[in-house]
């Protein structure tokens, strides 16, 4: 009996050993990207410190279940980003096959470099695109959103002008990016034109009118989470609506997800002071006029720390939380947190689901066709 202990415990050890060396181990960071491609949820750039930069490009299997605490992390080793990039956006093509990913602050190994690359799924290449078009300035603290023709609107941003000291301008121009004729055009808009803005969420709705909230005006004051800047892709005109509900701290470098039935979900960010806001977690309901805000109670229980610039995506009935920084021990996070948006709870073991995404608030209704969830991958800025 007791050899047959000492044998199972020895390969126990040797399971151990060879999952320790299979799973890779990727660096902590915030102000990264993430996307998902065919159930793979890809992290990209990002940085530890200004000093200490990541090149790689890793991700999670989505297709199978893991929990929490043993992350299986994979490491795409011809996939290292020619760049170190943060504070960027990055987007996905239609087809699934292409990751666009703009400005940030950006540097190849010693210099300033293009701000627009592409990452080729299929054959897990890197390549710098050579656009045409209207002149756009660099910028940083962006989201991009892409519409059904493959357009992608950037609005506003930073234009850091000064890479030491990360001084510069806020923007408040739409420029677009048209991904089949690879063309800059920067929308000549006059009227209800937004403030300076930069550090913002976006979600674009399947009526075409992109939802903007959150982040700064100018370079340092925070936005009233309730002032929501509505563009209107059809027409492109800009309007603007208040919204109701529960009180939501102004907050920068959080995340946000939009669910197919029209909720945007945000968690985390903090002030420009680095402390903490309140609510961690809260949603914005886009089927009402004006828009309304609530808490989910549920939400409340096995939350995650207060961290900011972090990732957040939807997958499913999951959104994925990934890196950021953790304001209560003042260390970067290196745990992935699971949001069920059926049962509004946190959770610690991912098991996907063949079911579409439901709303957040109301799980009872029909499931709706699932739409393109990753329009929307929100992020921090620095």
């Amino acid at each position: 009996m007791y050899s047959l202990y000492n044998l199972f415990k020895f390969i126990f050890y040797i399971i151990f050993l060879i999952n320790s060396i299979l799973c890779y181990v990727p660096s902590e960071r915030r102000y990264h990207n993430s996307v998902i491609i065919n159930d793979r949820l890809l992290i990209i750039g990002g940085n530890k410190s200004t000093a200490e930069k990541t090149y790689e490009l890793v991700y999670l299997d989505l297709a199978k279940p893991f929990d929490n605490t043993n992350l299986p992390w994979n490491l795409i080793r011809e996939g290292d980003l020619p760049i170190h990039t943060s504070s960027s956006t990055a987007i996905v093509s239609l087809d699934n096959s292409t990751i666009f990913l703009i400005g940030g602050f950006m540097f190849d190994k010693s210099t300033y470099s293009n701000p627009v690359y592409a990452y080729n799924y299929l054959n897990s290449k890197w390549t710098k695109l050579s656009i045409t078009g209207d002149r756009v300035p660099t910028r940083q603290r962006i989201r991009g959103v892409i519409d059904d023709s493959g357009i992608i609107y950037i609005f506003g941003g930073y234009n850091a002008t000064n890479y030491t000291t990360f001084s510069g301008n806020s923007l408040n121009e739409m420029n677009t990016l048209d991904t089949s004729s690879m063309t800059w055009k920067n929308l000549s808009i006059i009227n209800n034109l937004p403030p300076l803005s930069n550090g913002y969420s976006a979600s674009i709705l399947p009526n075409g009118i992109i939802i903007y909230f959150g982040g700064l005006e100018g370079s340092d004051t925070l936005i009233t989470m309730k002032n929501i800047k509505l563009f209107d892709t059809k027409e492109n005109e800009w309007s603007y609506m208040v919204a109701t509900g529960e009180d939501v701290d102004s907050r920068r470098n959080f995340a946000s997800v939009l669910t197919p039935d029209g909720y945007i979900i945000i968690f985390g960010g903090r002030t420009n002071s680095f402390a903490s806001v309140s609510p961690k977690l809260a949603v914005l309901d886009t089927n009402k006029s004006p828009y309304e805000w609530s808490i989910p109670s549920g939400s409340k229980v096995n939350s995650p720390p207060f961290i900011y610039g972090h990732t957040a995506n939807l997958y499913y009935n999951y959104m994925i939380i990934t890196f950021g920084y953790n304001i209560d021990n003042g260390m970067h996070n290196s745990q992935v947190y699971f949001y069920d948006i059926t049962n509004n709870m946190w959770i610690t073991s991912f098991n996907p689901s063949p079911s579409p995404s439901p709303s957040p608030s109301s799980p009872s209704r029909p499931p709706k066709k699932r739409n393109r969830i990753l329009k929307i991958a929100g992020a921090g800025d620095e």
